[in-house]
């Protein structure tokens, strides 16, 4: 009955099961029967199927939102940069700059965009902010406008200053930045969205193609080519910017911005038309660079000597070699500590399944990068490769610079045909190690 589930959160919401782990839509199910109601699963089932209320209360627990203001910064200085070239003076003064963020989650996001404009002095009435999401519950939040410290992460908080009053709850939002964001419910996959063709100029739909699998991927990606203005401009997340991205986008190369702009129809064509020449004279140009599968790399082992470890070498186990890197200090640090301890242990003596349910223990509780990357060796050990590399984006997702993720997953691309991609995740590995 689990598996019917699964398939009916792929059919209404696109979820591949595999990104999150199946350990996770158990969870989901089970706190979500029990709010129902229903004695058995195969009630539960036939409640899904027939009450949109059922329904929206698994895609809310299944969907738990991860997201702060000024998260990863780049993208916003692009966007800003952009705008103060090409909007600011324009002679076109009144053409209205058209921004979609999709998903928005709890509003974080397309309140930083709104914040952003607002201090380079672009004017209110010539912006026009669409927040869409799948989860009612998020968009509720958002409109209200209050936010708790954990959505203030960024180095730089002086915007809270500016913008939030301290209040009861936390910080709220002042309304003249509320005002500029418009919110609705959709889902990019399921939806007719026809209505938005060329009509963006800015999107940011960040950290949701890696919840889908390849198929679904490329109906996304479309519908984002179709939906952004032939001089528009596209922001994905850390993982995504994959070879479905880069069918139909080429990438603006600015370094942390995985921003990217459309294809023309020369471009379209000429990949369609000479693809296999293209990567054999790229894989020619860069003869000097060993492949991913025989080159070493240098990491930190727990002792702290450097060490030189082959991808497919008996070096890269155990798992406690690694220097595993917790991030800043918050509340519960140690009690993470302990589990990513307890899952390499687990890992070592063999203990797959029970290292498999300790890493999902952690994702739940501490989106931990470092569970996802061990997650993803388990699988890669127990032959499940696609969650295994599901799991690899997932923490480069998380840490943007987690060496062993990205080397982990150059390997799989590389071994599905992805030449360009490896070499692209092998050489940032090797930045971030230098």
């Amino acid at each position: 009955m689990h598996r019917k589930i699964e398939a009916l959160l792929k059919d209404k919401i696109g979820l591949d099961v595999k990104t999150i782990g199946e350990a996770s839509i158990k969870n989901a199910v089970k706190h979500c029967l029990n709010a129902s109601g229903c004695s058995d699963l195969n009630a539960y089932y036939q409640a899904l199927i027939s009450s949109d209320v059922e329904l929206k209360r698994l895609v809310e627990a299944v969907v738990i939102p991860e997201t702060w203001f000024f998260r990863d910064d780049v993208p916003f200085n692009v966007l800003t940069s952009n705008v103060n070239n090409n909007w600011l003076d324009s002679e076109e003064s009144d053409r209205k700059l058209k921004v979609l963020s999709m998903p928005c989650s709890t509003g974080e996001e397309p309140y930083t965009i709104a914040m952003a404009l607002d201090k380079i002095g672009f004017p209110e009435k010539r912006v026009e902010i669409d927040a869409i999401d799948i989860s009612q519950q998020s968009l509720d939040k958002a409109k209200k406008g209050v936010y708790r410290p954990n959505s203030f992460r960024s180095d730089d908080l002086s915007f809270r200053d500016d913008y939030f009053t301290k209040v009861s709850e936390g910080y709220r939002l002042k309304s003249n930045i509320r005002r500029r964001v418009n919110f609705q419910q959709g889902n990019l996959l399921r939806d007719d969205l026809s209505q938005f063709d060329l009509h963006y100029d800015v999107i940011f739909c960040r950290n949701l193609l890696i919840y889908f699998d390849s198929q679904d991927q490329q109906t996304a990606v479309r519908k984002l080519y179709n939906m952004l203005a032939d001089d528009g401009v596209l922001f994905v997340g850390h993982a995504e910017a994959n070879n479905n991205v880069n069918q139909l986008f080429r990438s603006l190369r600015i370094r942390g911005s995985f921003s990217f702009v459309k294809k023309n129809e020369y471009e379209l064509s000429e990949l369609n038309g000479n693809y296999d020449e293209k990567v054999s004279k790229f894989s020619t140009k860069h003869r000097e660079l060993p492949t991913i599968s025989h080159a070493g790399v240098s990491l930190n082992p727990v002792n702290g000597n450097k060490k030189t470890v082959g991808v497919h070498s008996a070096d890269n186990k155990p798992f406690s070699d690694y220097h595993i890197g917790i991030g800043s200090k918050v509340d519960g640090e140690l009690d993470e500590q302990v589990l990513i301890s307890k899952a390499h242990r687990l890992a070592d003596e063999g203990r797959l399944d029970e290292a498999e349910a300790t890493c999902q223990q952690l994702i739940i509780n501490f989106s931990s990068a470092d569970a996802f990357y061990l997650l993803g060796v388990v699988y890669d050990a127990t032959n499940r490769s696609g969650m295994a590399e599901s799991m690899f984006r997932k923490a480069i997702y998380l840490m943007p610079n987690h060496i062993e993720a990205l080397i982990h997953l150059a390997l799989h691309v590389e071994i599905n045909g992805s030449v360009e991609e490896a070499l692209s995740l092998r050489r940032r590995a090797e930045r971030a190690n230098q």
